[in-house]
């Protein structure tokens, strides 16, 4: 049995890609509890879980794009990446001499 242990390719990013999340999932669960508890809720430590959350959130994105710096490396649509035409690599070779249809009625 054979078992998959591939590490992340960049610890760093990872993490900082959980903390952006751990803190819409704190974000969430605060609004929740919020909505559950109605008016008997502590609004001082819903408001600062709330908090709490969000800036989780922006230290990890703000973090993310300092360390993968996502505008410099962009995909340009305008610019096509199969440069090379339909050659081996393409999922259905392409034959100059077949057609996809063919027509039963000559």
């Amino acid at each position: 049995m054979k078992y998959n242990n591939k590490q992340t390719s960049n610890p760093l990013s990872f993490g900082l890609a959980l903390t952006a999340g751990i803190g819409v999932i704190v974000m969430i669960l605060a609004l929740g509890i919020g909505v559950l508890q109605g008016e008997t809720a502590d609004s001082h430590v819903i408001g600062f879980t709330l908090v709490a959350g969000f800036t989780l959130l922006v230290v990890g994105f703000i973090g993310w794009m300092v360390v993968m710096r996502p505008f410099e490396h962009f995909d340009d649509i305008n610019v096509p990446k199969d440069t090379g035409g339909h050659g081996e690599h393409a999922i259905v070779p392409h034959d100059s001499d077949s057609h996809a249809i063919e027509s039963a009625h000559h």
